[in-house]
């Protein structure tokens, strides 16, 4: 069985993994990685906000976002105030650009 969201795993971690400051590369380190856990968590949310959002309209994938899966975190008050987020702690959505970006990548029409 071929995983569906292979190509979108490949793209991330290619544009995003690559430069994650906060991704441990050390297999042997028991130090966790916080951003790659929540990208590849929530990867498949995430391409379908970026597909429903839809090319160029990174402001309205990172909206869907904050309505969708940072109601999971829970740091997101219910008036949709984030701490965690507004002091750019959270990983995921320090790097969201870039995954909006590599899944955009993938979907996009090939020459």
């Amino acid at each position: 069985m071929s995983d569906s969201l292979q190509a979108y795993r490949d793209a991330v971690a290619t544009h995003v993994h690559g430069i994650c400051l906060d991704r441990n590369l050390d297999p042997r380190s028991s130090l966790k990685t916080e951003a790659a856990c929540r990208i590849d968590r929530y990867l498949p949310e995430l391409v379908e906000l970026a597909k429903a959002a839809g090319p160029r309209n990174g402001a309205g994938f990172e909206i869907a976002v904050e309505h969708t899966i940072c109601l999971q975190c829970g740091h997101q008050s219910w008036l949709g105030a984030c701490q965690v987020r507004e002091n750019a702690e959270c990983c995921l959505y320090r790097y969201l650009p870039l995954v909006y970006d590599a899944i955009q990548r993938v979907d996009a029409p090939k020459p």
